[in-house]
């Protein structure tokens, strides 16, 4: 009778509206609760139901209450699921353990994928005005040139006629050779504009940047070191501020060392030196060298500085019909132009990722599945004693969940271990060339994104799973049997071959990519790149301009160099040019030839070498015909030159060229003779793709920097200190650098590939192994469910073949739709890849077949293995079973 009364007073005070009834019964319990301690404590039961309403106070602290009361319910219940979901997880070691290690795969995949992309793509920079920076290019489609470099006379124009422009910033590369208390060691340095660090936004860790005025003549001599080479070169003197290095025997005033990760422009260089403007340069449009930055002003937008850039290059070249002719300045994002390579790899391999990622998960859905068909009498059970179904799926996604962040911690341990691999799999000369590949890691945004794709998939994979464990006719469970089992149809059935189909089909798409790419890899190891890189050393000597500033000083040099190279023991071969073959380095000339005269908008292009006599064989250039550059090529005779096979398709077709002449536009007044055609030798950057080019003698066209070219019989190792030994006598002064085997910096530049073929090949074999284990647990669970049928057709005179067939055939339906569906998928798929092939097309019959029947063995294995057990059932002991 209190609680009747109590309720009608609660209604009467309290719940004034529908929405609001909902509570009335979880207060009434927490008042009859409180009403009983009222009365043991000695109070009679007026008193007792008075106290009780006076503690709860009016309706809004009530609801709070009783908020505060479910919540605190609710993560009890949740610890209890947490709790019991790993008693159950522990009761199926082997399950658990399979579905962990799967969803492991999955995860560490996207993780190191993730973490290349967070550091090569989405934050390639750590400095502020990274937005803001816009990199400035040149084209001249006619003449097919894309991106170009500007020369000094753009810079200087564009400075004095820029209006939503706030600083344009010049960079040009720059070699010392540092001389001191050490022996000379050749320096790389970026020769950059004052303002270069205040456009960027960043200061020096120690000391100051440039300031405005260093950029002058006259007041250059200062330099910044990068915190690398100051650590490895000085110790990381805290007091190098203030002191002088001798770069090319000239003071410079050590006025600051960069951050740790300070690393713009990205390659080689060790310092910044001021990029000083001569006044002879100004007028200069023909030397396209300088790579140029641009702070785009706070207001305005990357188009109105194309806007601006478009009208100013037509008055270029207005005023500068000559030089400027066709070409068109154009501004692109800083980190669009330096996310370029990458955005050529790291798209395909977050692909993959994702792949291997759905595989996981449809491979750990099965798993559940087939586990979950085990544990129906327990649901129903629960539901006959009172859980309702949204409580059972509570309890199945917290163990789903379990598995998934336990999946997630073993797949951080696997990516950490695989990114480690990962950066070491680029060499560190080559992994200059993308930005934020030296940050590669676990950081606190890669783990973040790991914990959040576990938590995804553990819902993901577990939903389904959940909702058919759950969705049980009570009556039906409850009255079989403990034992019996029953073949299982419906949409749990359905469900497990759709997942199975799926897997299979992408399994066979990610198959086909990586055997893409491992045939690919295989024509580029055997394609001729007209080299014979074997025992060949290679060394880079750039001789300082104010000592070597006449040709003549430099030809001696190389020359006396070059004999005592040759004298060397174990030596076969010596010689030099300015631009080693797949180094990077290019330079382009716009030609003339007899039958096609130069005309302004169709300018034809060309690499261009300058190469010593022995370069060739020292290198390993066949001849195709006349003769190579030799002695009589000195700079008395007449001008010459060698061309490659690329050259006389594209410009002379089949005609004979041998005693035909160019003119080199940029060198007006001299036409070259073309005395021999040697074999293709001149790469594109990144691809291995033919260019037309020629070489020009080099005692004709002396350079200072050279790279020195070296045959040796042996090893080689100890070359370099002998070629060291041989240029002091010449000039104690001078230094070497970047002593590499040719096979050394073939391998640097197709390191690239290399670790995007090996990639797609671990995730493609994961992917199998995945598909094959998901085949295997689906054709196991079949057997299981169909034990008693097995039975009765043995019984009745099946022999094993028989089972094997109806096992094994039911298998081959899944792999046949997979399949279907894979091969249409791959079709798709590797049309987006054509461009990173080399050698073999997108569709190559060969690589399709050969991973079709790998993928059948496969297949077939994880169905004989079930079907083989299903074949050793006792018909007696089955049909005994209930």
């Amino acid at each position: 009778m209190i609680l009747l009364r109590l309720q009608r007073r609660l209604r009467r005070l309290f719940f004034k509206s529908a929405a609001d009834l909902e509570l009335e019964t979880e207060l009434l319990y927490h008042l009859e609760r409180q009403i009983e301690q009222n009365i043991k404590s000695g109070m009679n039961p007026d008193e007792a139901r008075i106290d009780a309403l006076r503690t709860f106070g009016g309706f809004e602290q009530t609801k709070e209450y009783c908020r505060d009361a479910r919540g605190v319910r609710t993560i009890q219940e949740l610890c209890q699921d947490a709790r019991y979901g790993v008693r159950t997880l522990l009761k199926t070691p082997s399950f658990t353990l399979i579905t962990v290690a799967t969803l492991a795969l999955g995860i560490s995949a996207n993780t190191i994928i993730f973490s290349c992309a967070d550091a090569t793509l989405l934050r390639p920079f750590s400095f502020p005005n990274q937005k803001r920076l816009l990199m400035l290019l040149e084209r001249n489609p006619e003449a097919g040139l894309v991106r170009g470099s500007l020369s000094t006379g753009d810079v200087f124009e564009c400075r004095t006629q820029a209006q939503v422009l706030e600083e344009i910033i010049a960079i040009r590369n720059r070699e010392y050779v540092l001389t001191g208390d050490r022996a000379p060691e050749r320096c790389t340095s970026y020769e950059v504009s004052a303002a270069f660090f205040d456009a960027l936004g960043v200061q020096p860790q120690i000391g100051r940047g440039f300031q405005q005025g260093e950029d002058k003549l006259g007041f250059e001599q200062v330099v910044v070191l990068r915190w690398g080479f100051w650590q490895a070169r000085f110790g990381g003197d805290s007091h190098i501020i203030g002191k002088r290095l001798l770069l090319n025997n000239k003071p410079f005033e050590v006025i600051g060392v960069m951050p740790e990760h300070f690393e713009f422009p990205y390659g080689p260089g060790d310092m910044w030196t001021p990029l000083v403007f001569e006044p002879r340069m100004m007028q200069d449009h023909s030397n396209q060298n300088l790579r140029v930055l641009a702070l785009l002003s706070r207001e305005n937008s990357v188009e109105q500085a194309n806007a601006e850039l478009r009208n100013f290059s037509v008055q270029m070249q207005e005023k500068f019909p000559d030089q400027e002719a066709g070409r068109t300045i154009y501004a692109v994002a800083l980190n669009q132009e330096y996310t370029r390579v990458a955005l050529n790899y790291v798209p395909m391999m977050i692909g993959a990722a994702l792949l291997v990622l759905l595989i996981a998960c449809f491979n750990a859905a099965n798993l559940v599945l087939a586990k979950a068909a085990t544990r129906r009498r327990e649901m129903a059970i629960r539901v006959a004693l009172g859980a309702t179904r949204l409580r059972l799926l509570r309890q199945l996604l917290t163990e789903n969940l379990l598995l998934a962040l336990c999946g997630g911690l073993l797949g951080c341990l696997l990516a950490g271990w695989g990114i480690a691999a990962l950066s070491r799999g680029i060499p560190t000369d080559m992994s200059r060339f993308f930005p934020g590949w030296s940050r590669l890691g676990l950081n606190s945004t890669v783990l973040l994104f790991t914990f959040f794709i576990s938590v995804l998939i553990g819902v993901l994979f577990g939903l389904a799973p959940a909702w058919q464990a759950t969705n049980n006719n009570l009556n039906e469970t409850l009255k079989k049997g403990r034992g019996t089992s029953k073949r299982r149809t419906g949409a749990g059935a359905l469900m497990q071959h759709a997942l199975v189909i799926s897997q299979f089909a992408f399994s066979l798409m990610l198959l086909i990519s990586a055997g893409l790419f491992v045939r690919s890899f295989v024509e580029i190891v055997n394609a001729d790149l007209g080299i014979k890189p074997a025992g060949v050393v290679t060394m880079n000597l750039d001789l300082p301009r104010d000592q070597y500033a006449s040709p003549e000083l430099q030809r001696n040099l190389y020359q006396q160099l070059l004999e005592r190279v040759e004298a060397l023991p174990g030596v076969t071969g010596a010689g030099a040019i300015n631009m080693l073959p797949l180094s990077g380095n290019r330079r382009s000339g716009k030609i003339a030839t007899e039958d096609r005269p130069f005309e302004r908008g169709k300018e034809q292009y060309t690499q261009i070498r300058v190469a010593t006599s022995g370069y060739f064989a020292a290198i390993g250039t066949d001849l195709l015909k006349g003769r190579l550059i030799d002695a009589r090529d000195n700079s008395q005779a007449p001008p010459v030159v060698l061309v490659n096979e690329t050259f006389v398709r594209r410009y002379f077709g089949d005609a004979d060229i041998i005693g035909r002449r160019i003119q080199l536009i940029d060198v007006p007044g001299t036409r070259f003779q073309v005395i021999g055609v040697i074999a293709d030798a001149i790469k594109d950057e990144m691809v291995d793709v033919n260019e037309p080019g020629i070489y020009l003698s080099f005692d004709q066209h002396p350079a200072s920097q050279m790279s020195l070219v070296i045959s040796v019989a042996d090893s080689g190792e100890q070359i370099a200190g002998g070629v060291r030994r041989e240029l002091a006598k010449i000039d104690s002064g001078l230094a070497l650098a970047d002593v590499k085997t040719m096979e050394q910096i073939i391998f640097e530049r197709r390191s690239p590939q290399v670790v995007t073929m090996w990639i797609l090949v671990i995730f493609a074999v994961a992917a199998l192994l995945m598909a094959a284990i998901g085949m295997y647990a689906v054709i196991r669970h079949m057997v299981t469910q169909r034990t008693n049928e097995i039975g009765v057709r043995m019984a009745l005179g099946a022999q094993s073949g028989d089972v094997l067939k109806l096992i094994i055939g039911r298998g081959l339906k899944l792999i046949a739709f997979g399949t279907a569906i894979g091969l249409a998928g791959a079709l798709s798929l590797t049309r987006l890849l054509r461009n990173l092939l080399y050698g073999v097309s997108s569709q190559d019959p060969l690589t399709f077949f050969a991973v079709l029947v790998v993928l059948m063995l496969f297949a077939l294995s994880a169905c004989y293995i079930p079907a083989r057990r299903a074949t050793k059932v006792d018909p007696l002991i089955t049909l005994r079973y209930d």
